[in-house]
């Protein structure tokens, strides 16, 4: 939130309930006295309450008060306040000029370190005095959120809340009344403080996201944290006398690009030597996924309640950003969140009701516009552009439309919006040809089942193949299920997932690279699941497979007609019984890894004695296991720092696996490598009965282009990773990979924010380098 600064004497606020008497209002200006210049976030105090305004962009104000006899104090930084005593009987216009207080320029000394810093030093060496005091408060505030499209309103949202923060916890917001513009619904207005962003603290945390079941931030250093001096270098820009103190002003300059750190202007008062306000914006390092051109300016002012405490009194971010995505484009998008907070109360006792309360809750009295309310409790006017925004914004100006996205990928995805895929499943290969079919999935007529079907039919291999499957769940929650299938369709050799059905058809397509292996299955399942969590979950399943060998049956492409397709291998036939166990502890994969995770995932496979087939009979059992590290190695006060992964995948069978269950080494395909393949290898180039393979990556985000002070590439959110993988398969106890496979690599991520490039070197026979594409990871 944009947050600025003031000054304020000491005033002590009491509390009266005066909510019979008829209110007023006071309104009027606050302006230079000299250019008659508005002075935007002046603080207006009543004397003897806890009640308090600023002005608006506009340097007017607005504040609704009991009738009688009222002495306001007016002060913005940089100017002698000025002290008015109001009968407030009848509405009353009052318009301010304060006189700027003269400036003192330090004088040009050639000295060892800028008088800023001993004012730090004094900061960081008195702030602990009262901060440590402080355990709880409760306040009041009024929020006010615009949104532009370009430079214009696109919409209003407000509100009025009560807070209330425990040190060490997170703010709780009661919402007592909203209003928005008519293009908003009400259930849309999330309107409020949120956070309240104390630039008094050692480390001020901005834009946390959970992701991949971890928790990141910005982790900026405050300007008076113990280890400021070492990030910051200050220069005291000049001094100003208000009511006998000392008022300096000083600006702020990171020393480092490689850690979230402010630049710009904070205000401090001699003796308590405490920030008193605000005029900051982040530096370099502030980078996200889609966003461009990202513009923030955080502004805040203080003041001293009961005697010893700062607290803030508004909260003001003003900025934008731009999203563009290949292929996508959407106007800019302008932000303006102004927070008024005002009737403190430090160090009272908060219920527990409150504290067990969510961050935000809606009073019942939020449901409904208040008229009465928003005239006997205003504290910020709005604008005359804001006003008229409130007449002109009709319910058909959504947001939708007014930031409708643009571009080619737009223009395509409007022609289908009327056309769903989900039910469409279509396909190729060159086992099947085109594959042509329809797919259901019922999961809301009951609580506690799902019904999924699909059929179609593949028209080179002239096959119907079809599938339906249940699960009857134990309560609504979902956690424990018990289902069944019944299936005749075309079956791959197992691997790791990393190309979908899609992809590989636009391989065959395009490359006549067709990944995958295939034979026939027909049979049935049954299946127990159980998923206590969404880090657990585990099944249990029987199945009969009657299993047959499929060839190749066509070899069509629609480039590379020259080159020929792979022969699809032969399996062992015949009626398969098997037993399976899979268990994962960990998040779930997301689709293109774009989330990185820690997790084990283990599977069990164990043929039941019965099982026969044509001419074989096999009894074995099959065990396989993923391990996914993920960790952050430096820079952790970055949203995304540089971390680490690892997976290692690991392979083993007792007694003879039929071919159609054997481990193979994913590799690249067509050119397309995400993390967990080789990427210098064949496809299927490497099989056994038993394998094990370790991928290693270190993404050093931006980080290197900050050092070089690269700004395209690291405002671009560029990113350098050093790779290698190692891999070995056997055959009982014979190598069928001639020994360790080995590469290495270096990749370059996020190249328009969504893809990743890698040149690998392949350091066994053939010895060469690989170039490779992928989408980019994100957390």
């Amino acid at each position: 939130m944009f947050l600025l600064f003031q000054i304020l004497l000491i005033l002590t606020f009491t509390s009266e309930d005066l909510k019979s008497q008829p209110h007023h209002t006071l309104r009027g200006s606050v302006r230079d006295s000299i250019t008659q210049e508005a002075l935007a976030g002046a603080n207006i105090r009543i004397l003897g309450t806890s009640k308090g305004t600023i002005t608006n962009i506009s340097g007017n104000y607005s504040i609704s008060l009991p009738e009688g006899q009222y002495t306001i104090v007016v002060s913005y930084i940089g100017y002698f306040p000025d002290t008015l005593s109001i009968l407030l009987d009848t509405t009353v216009t009052k318009n301010i000029f304060l006189k700027e207080s003269p400036i003192k320029i330090p004088e040009v000394l050639i000295v060892a370190e800028d008088p800023a810093i001993d004012i730090i030093r004094k900061a960081i060496a008195n702030k602990r005095k009262w901060m440590d005091l402080l355990k709880t408060y409760k306040f009041s505030a009024f929020t006010r959120q615009v949104l532009r499209r370009d430079t214009a309103i696109a919409s209003i949202t407000e509100s009025y809340t009560t807070g209330y923060m425990l040190m060490g916890d997170t703010l709780r917001e009661i919402v007592n009344q909203k209003r928005q513009t008519e293009n908003i619904p009400g259930t849309e207005n999330f309107a409020a403080v949120h956070r309240i962003v104390n630039f008094n603290e050692d480390e001020i945390y901005l834009f946390t996201m959970n992701a991949g079941g971890k928790s990141s931030s910005f982790t900026f250093i405050g300007p008076t944290a113990p280890n400021a001096l070492d990030y910051y270098d200050y220069k005291l820009i000049s001094t100003s006398v208000i009511n006998g103190i000392e008022i300096y002003k000083i600006q702020m300059i990171p020393k480092s690009k490689l850690r979230p750190l402010f630049e710009g202007i904070i205000t401090m008062a001699d003796e308590t030597f405490a920030v008193m306000g605000v005029d900051l914006k982040p530096n370099e390092t502030l980078t996200f996924p889609f966003l461009k051109d990202i513009e923030l300016r955080y502004r805040q002012q203080y003041a001293l309640f009961d005697k010893i405490f700062w607290m803030p009194i508004d909260n003001r971010i003003n900025g934008g950003l731009s999203i563009s995505l290949l292929g996508i484009s959407m106007p800019r998008i302008g932000i303006e969140t102004t927070s008024s907070l005002y009737d403190y109360e430090i160090n009272i006792t908060i219920p527990d009701s409150i504290l067990k309360k969510n961050r935000l809750t809606m009073d019942s009295s939020a449901t409904k516009y208040d008229s009465v309310y928003w005239a006997e409790n205003e504290v910020l006017p709005l604008t005359e552009e804001e006003k008229l925004s409130y007449k002109t914004l009709d319910s058909t100006q959504t947001l939708e439309k007014q930031f409708k996205p643009s571009g080619p990928l737009m223009m395509l995805a409007e022609q289908s919006e009327n056309f769903s895929l989900n039910n469409i499943d279509a396909r190729f290969n060159r086992v099947e040809g085109f594959y042509l079919g329809g797919r259901v999935k019922l999961d809301n007529l009951l609580p506690s089942i799902t019904l999924q079907g699909k059929a179609g039919y593949s028209f080179s291999a002239q096959l119907f193949q079809y599938g339906v499957s249940g699960i009857i769940y134990g309560s609504n929650k979902r956690k424990f299920g018990i289902g069944a299938d019944i299936r005749r369709s075309v079956d791959n050799f197992p691997d790791g997932g990393y190309y979908s059905p899609f992809s590989i058809s636009l391989m065959a397509l395009i490359d006549k690279n067709d990944y995958r292996d295939y034979y026939l299955s027909s049979g049935w399942s049954l299946f127990i699941q159980y998923n206590p969590s969404r880090k657990v979950g585990g099944e249990i399943k029987y199945s009969e497979d009657r299993q047959r060998s499929l060839g190749n049956a066509t070899d069509y492409s629609i480039f590379s007609r020259e080159k020929v397709y792979r022969n699809n291998p032969e399996i062992h036939e015949g009626l398969f019984r098997t037993l399976q166990f899979k268990l994962r502890l960990g998040e779930p994969a997301t689709p293109l890894d774009i989330v990185s995770r820690n997790a084990l995932e283990f599977e069990m496979e164990h043929s039941i004695p019965r099982s026969f087939g044509l001419n074989f009979f096999s009894l074995y059992t099959r065990y396989s296991v993923l391990i996914d590290i993920n960790f952050n190695t430096f820079a952790r006060s970055l949203l995304f720092p540089p971390n680490l992964r690892i997976r290692t995948i690991g392979g083993y069978a007792n007694g003879v696996l039929p071919p159609q269950r054997l481990f193979y080494i994913d590799s690249r395909a067509s050119g397309y490598a995400p993390f967990g393949v080789l990427k210098g290898a064949q496809v299927k180039e490497f099989l056994g009965d038993r394998a094990v393979a370790v991928f290693i990556e270190h993404n050093f985000r931006s980080v290197p282009f900050l050092l070089l002070d690269i700004p395209f590439l690291y405002r671009n959110g560029i990113e350098l990773i050093l790779h290698g993988s190692v891999m070995q398969t056997w055959f009982n106890t014979t190598s069928t990979s001639n020994g360790w496979y080995k590469e290495l690599g270096i990749g370059v991520s996020r190249i328009f924010d969504l893809f990743r490039m890698d040149l690998t070197y392949r350091m066994v026979e053939p010895k060469r380098l690989y170039f490779t594409m992928s989408f980019a990871s994100f957390f």
